[in-house]
């Protein structure tokens, strides 16, 4: 009897185990398959432009580093490093600059040092102590919340009082703060206010919780809105941001229908995720956002992989390398209000307005054909 139950506890401890190694090997397949695509000046392309893209190269660390890899010994002669320390000033939107810091820090590197570069300075200057504003979209927003976090500044009461204000009705965020909520931006706002040490319970966070639980489809994941025009299908990059905000919020995944297991469903054997599972192909910008939430991290503890290798500034490449970002990755580069809007409802449409209303649309196109594309 006694040979029996030992034998039965070491059969589930092996399981679990097994179960582990498993959640672990997703992350860093991903993370291998990522590393595969490096380009000869340590970048990685986005898919839809000509060379290597300046946002998705930090993506890109900030997966690496999230799976637990050491990106500076990622390409032969130029690491992931090199590239964002070369082209840190081609960082156009607080967003974008923002996330440059998380891959410093996520790398073991000091932010205001960064191969030389000081990579803060940008960031502290979009910062409007009056109105709590960094600028931009609320994602730039939100990402400018957490970069300070991971540097270890205290969040500035007003830029969560901006935050909270720009909540729905509904419970969501959306990218720009007065359109349709949607699952990425609120997932990501969920995540500064963790960072600013906002109570799991409150009443924003509830809401903002019941608005994802409104969102979430059977399969477990989640779409970019619903309704929506292009569909509410679950999507990889979706159900990545969301799975990160319920991280931050001390959510339990298996009382959400564990949306990992849908992240897991759209990985293919060479560790590459699809966008969404009646879109078969690897995905880079799927894949890059998936791997976080695959090892069950989020932007508010940053997994910190010291570099081997510290960057090292070359010469920039500006045929080459470009600062692309998106309306929900980093926030608009050229049509970004200089403030946040004061709340989370629609906007007079003066004339500036109008004008980010036209680009703001032509971004969430473009969000929706990246999302669709292999």
């Amino acid at each position: 009897m006694k040979r029996t139950f030992i034998a039965m506890v070491a059969l589930l401890l092996f399981a679990f185990s097994g179960l582990t190694t498993y959640a672990q090997g997703d992350a860093a397949a991903a993370a291998s398959w990522i590393a595969a695509q490096i380009g000869a000046d340590g970048g990685f392309g986005d898919g839809f432009s000509e060379g290597s893209s300046l946002s998705a190269t930090v993506d890109a660390v900030l997966a690496g580093t999230a799976a637990g890899q050491d990106v500076s010994s990622w390409g032969s002669d130029r690491s992931p490093l090199d590239l964002i320390a070369t082209n840190a000033d081609q960082a156009a939107t607080v967003g974008l600059q923002a996330k440059t810091v998380l891959a410093a820090v996520a790398s073991g590197q000091a932010p205001r040092d960064f191969g030389g570069v000081d990579l803060l300075t940008p960031l502290n200057d979009a910062y409007d102590a009056d109105s709590g504003s960094f600028g931009g979209m609320v994602t730039d927003h939100a990402l400018a919340m957490l970069a300070w976090h991971a540097v270890g500044e205290a969040i500035p009461t007003e830029a969560v009082d901006a935050l909270k204000a720009l909540q729905g009705e509904d419970g969501g965020w959306s990218f720009d703060g007065s359109s349709q909520s949607d699952t990425n931006t609120t997932g990501l706002a969920l995540q500064a206010l963790a960072a600013a040490g906002d109570a799991d319970d409150s009443q924003v966070v509830s809401a903002a919780l019941d608005y994802l639980r409104g969102q979430q489809n059977e399969d477990g994941g989640f779409p970019y809105q619903n309704p929506s025009d292009f569909g509410t299908e679950s999507d990889a990059n979706s159900t990545a941001w969301v799975v990160q905000g319920l991280l931050a919020t001390d959510q339990s995944l298996a009382d959400w229908n564990d949306p990992v297991a849908f992240l897991a469903s759209l990985q293919g054997d060479d560790g590459a995720l699809q966008w969404k599972a009646d879109v078969p192909g690897a995905n880079f910008l799927a894949t890059v956002q998936a791997v976080p939430a695959l090892a069950q991290r989020t932007f508010v503890d940053l997994p910190v992989v010291a570099a081997a290798q510290p960057p090292t500034v070359g010469a920039a490449d500006d045929e080459a390398t470009t600062a692309e970002t998106d309306a929900v990755e980093g926030g608009a580069e050229s049509d970004a209000p200089t403030e946040l809007p004061e709340t989370g409802e629609s906007q007079p449409l003066t004339a500036p307005l109008f004008t980010l209303l036209i680009g703001g649309a032509a971004l969430l196109a473009a969000a929706d054909l990246r999302r669709r594309a292999a």
